[in-house]
């Protein structure tokens, strides 16, 4: 029996990946602005964790107070794309519960 794959598990799996892929992004770009900073400053990685999240004014004045150039040149970090990483996946299990239901829906006591 071959099943076919809806347009909703398409979307679902793709907004996953962007998902997933934005996340990835964002930690590694955190990781290596906030490595720099740790390794300049007296600000500590655990200190700089919830400038993953939100650039407080303690995280703006870490990374405008270290000096030390990246070998990417990377001297800022936006914590915009974690979010759109956040909504993308967050948007991919809306998808497969919308999808999911829409399915046992059609199916009513186990029977097609």
């Amino acid at each position: 029996m071959s099943q076919r794959v809806s347009r909703s598990d398409v979307v679902a799996t793709t907004l996953l990946f962007a998902g997933i892929v934005s996340l990835v992004v964002a930690l590694a770009w955190w990781g290596l602005v906030f490595g720099n900073v740790a390794a300049n400053t007296s600000l500590s990685i655990q200190a700089a964790v919830p400038c993953l999240v939100n650039t407080s004014d303690l995280c703006s004045l870490a990374m405008s107070l270290c000096g030390a150039g990246h070998w990417f040149g990377i001297t800022r970090y936006w914590e915009g794309l974690f979010w759109a990483g956040a909504a993308l996946t967050m948007a991919a299990a809306a998808f497969q519960f919308v999808g999911a239901r829409a399915g046992t829906g059609s199916q009513l006591g186990g029977k097609n």
